[in-house]
């Protein structure tokens, strides 16, 4: 099949921004645009930026030649009828009905999914899952979320939920989760996990890098700052960035005994920090999985991109 002949329309968005991407029915992406998501400003100019975005990048653009347009979206999805229930991360987008927003916007066939399950899908198709049937998918970011394939299917539950592993209790004493939990894997191990941490320690005056990076203000400490500030040698920010990889390795032991993958891939910006993360996790596995149990932990094959390529998987097995 050519380029011309199946086109798909992509969107993934989160807790911080969107992206979206033009892609052929092989995965490979002819046209993309990014831009911070501004949750604070909620979901109607939100989606009004995300139409104005698409409009531009469709532009000359023969609409014969769209398949439809698949949307991988932070939250709560309900199948089929593609409604944002609630959405940890965006806590203001409640019952927001994507699927006939954007039908009605560019009259094209819409289907939308969680953003992990589907970056999970999106391995499992074009990335580093193409040869295993059996893999877990964890993104960690400004949150955490997963998808898991099992015999070659996303698992998506009885009511479409399934998948949610960044809410998986790690410490039952543990802080509080916008989720409403309380020791989630998210709230202990997430972007946000380490910032909080490294905010902790620089009240209490420690770590001078992590200061210099933020100029002095705790409150932009961001994990990029903190993981660059551990790849200097900082002692403080070392250890912070240890704890969180070894709280992810503990969810990831959990996952392991559920779920029996052959793979784990991480992904997301903390996953970035390659070492300072997947030595922990790869440690904490070793240590505490069962005796015979084995697997691969791996880095995502498509980095940022397996949202998108996960809504373009969508899409091609709806549509055919």
């Amino acid at each position: 099949m050519s380029e011309r002949d199946h086109l798909i329309l992509a969107l993934d968005f989160g807790g911080t921004q969107f992206r979206l991407a033009l892609a052929n029915d092989q995965g490979r992406i002819l046209r993309r645009h990014a831009a911070p998501i501004r949750p604070s400003l909620g979901p109607d100019q939100a989606i009004k930026r995300i139409k104005d975005a698409t409009r531009a990048l469709l532009n000359g653009v023969d609409e014969a030649a769209l398949t439809g347009m698949g949307i991988a979206a932070a939250g709560l999805i309900t199948p089929g009828t593609g409604v944002v229930l609630t959405s940890p991360n965006l806590l203001t987008w409640y019952n927001t009905p994507l699927k006939d927003i954007f039908e009605q916007e560019l009259q094209l066939p819409v289907w939308v999914g969680n953003d992990a399950n589907l970056a999970a899908l999106g391995e499992h198709r074009f990335g580093a899952g193409r040869e295993t049937d059996h893999l877990i998918y964890l993104t960690v970011s400004t949150g955490i979320g997963g998808g898991v394939i099992i015999g070659g299917k996303l698992l998506l539950g009885s009511s479409g939920f399934a998948g949610e592993l960044g809410h998986v209790t790690i410490d039952v004493n543990g802080p509080r989760c916008n989720c409403g939990n309380v020791g989630c894997l998210e709230v202990m191990a997430s972007g946000t996990a380490i910032a909080r941490a490294a905010r902790e320690w620089l009240a209490h005056g420690e770590s001078g890098k992590i200061r210099e990076l933020a100029a002095g203000d705790p409150a932009g400490v961001t994990a990029e700052m903190v993981a660059v500030a551990a790849k200097t040698g900082d002692p403080v920010a070392r250890q912070i960035m240890y704890t969180a990889a070894a709280n992810l390795g503990a969810g990831v032991v959990s996952l392991v005994h559920i779920f029996n993958p052959e793979l784990v891939l991480i992904g997301g910006g903390v996953a970035k920090a390659g070492d300072l993360v997947f030595e922990p996790v790869r440690q904490v596995v070793a240590e505490r999985v069962m005796p015979d149990i084995t697997v691969s932990i791996l880095p995502s094959g498509l980095g940022d991109d397996s949202g998108l390529l996960g809504a373009v998987a969508l899409v091609l097995e709806s549509a055919f």
